[in-house]
């Protein structure tokens, strides 16, 4: 491995990119490389990793959140339809 590599993994395959980050970014990834024994590319490569990962694990929970909304929305429908004949059925005198 060389020295950009150095912290990830042996089975990946590599592109070799360049960033622009402020410079506060690269002072404080730098110094978090060296306290975990890494390069800075491992680091940032972790970090996007990491934030793709979370993304994906968003969507699925929003996926499964609108999923349970739809059926609800489904039964809601079908309660409130019978709720409103119920009312209208109960005041013949109303004027729509």
């Amino acid at each position: 491995m060389t020295g950009y590599t150095h912290g990830m993994s042996k089975s990946s395959h590599f592109v070799k990119t360049t960033i622009s980050v402020p410079n506060e970014v690269y002072v404080r990834a730098t110094r978090r490389a060296k306290e975990l024994g890494t390069s800075r590319s491992a680091l940032f490569a972790r970090a996007v990793e990491k934030e793709l990962d979370e993304q994906e694990s968003s969507v699925d929970v929003i996926d499964r959140i609108n999923a349970v909304v739809d059926a609800v929305k489904d039964d809601t429908l079908e309660f409130s339809s019978t709720a409103a004949r119920r009312v209208l059925a109960k005041d013949d005198n109303a004027k729509w």
